[in-house]
């Protein structure tokens, strides 16, 4: 950066955007999850709009939320729920809010399927 830009004086800085993405299709009819989820730690960034499952087998893990996948055999293979905010779950557990009803934009969802869309009775896709 070329401080003589700015009057010899430094500048803004590094300059970061972010992408609102959203995945309601309409504010009808929507309702979360009471009490929220807790997303199991090492996913990374989970992305808003993403398909949540819940891990129902034995062990550390049980009852704590990931990307729902048809072929997972934990549990997760039910979808639960769709986050409703980006989450970062690097490096430790994250509690987060997730839509249970609503209207959704189907292209903006991640994992959704035919299952998925089944699962969540409460929700409607566009």
């Amino acid at each position: 950066m070329n401080g003589n830009n700015y009057g010899g004086y430094p500048g803004p800085g590094q300059m970061f955007t972010q992408e609102f993405t959203e995945v309601l299709l309409s504010t009808d009819l929507q309702a979360k999850l009471p009490g929220g989820i807790l997303l199991k730690q090492g996913q990374g960034i989970v992305k808003k709009g993403t398909i949540i499952g819940k891990i129902s087998t034995a062990g550390a893990d049980k009852d704590k939320a990931v990307a729902y996948s048809s072929a997972a055999t934990n549990g997760s293979e039910v979808a639960l729920c769709i986050l409703d905010n980006d989450q970062d779950t690097t490096l430790t557990d994250m509690p987060a809010s997730a839509w249970i009803a609503g209207i959704f934009d189907s292209a903006k969802l991640t994992g959704l399927d035919t299952a998925a869309k089944t699962a969540l009775k409460l929700c409607y896709f566009g």
